[in-house]
């Protein structure tokens, strides 16, 4: 969609695009993988999980620590540990 305004005959957009921080949308999609592999267990979401967690610290949004938590979670997965294993602010 675009508009002309007063103080210019030249077409401009109406919206602009949001400045979400790249930390922010790493963290959202690794989350929702998370959640999917939570919910599914299967070698698919795994991969997807660890692909996302591997992607984000190579491009150094995610800090060791952060994957360093992701694979403590994916080898309590693997341990067959009950779901609620994990309690958030709880060493790792």
């Amino acid at each position: 969609m675009e508009s002309n305004t007063q103080s210019s005959s030249t077409a401009k957009p109406t919206t602009t695009a949001t400045g979400h921080s790249p930390r922010l949308l790493a963290i959202g999609v690794i989350g929702a993988a998370l959640v999917d592999h939570q919910v599914h267990r299967s070698a698919t979401t795994r991969a997807r999980l660890e692909g996302a967690a591997d992607m984000a610290k190579r491009l150094g949004v995610l800090d060791g620590a952060e994957a360093q938590l992701v694979a403590t979670l994916l080898a309590r997965y693997e341990a067959g540990q009950p779901r609620g294993a994990f309690a958030p602010g709880t060493q790792a």
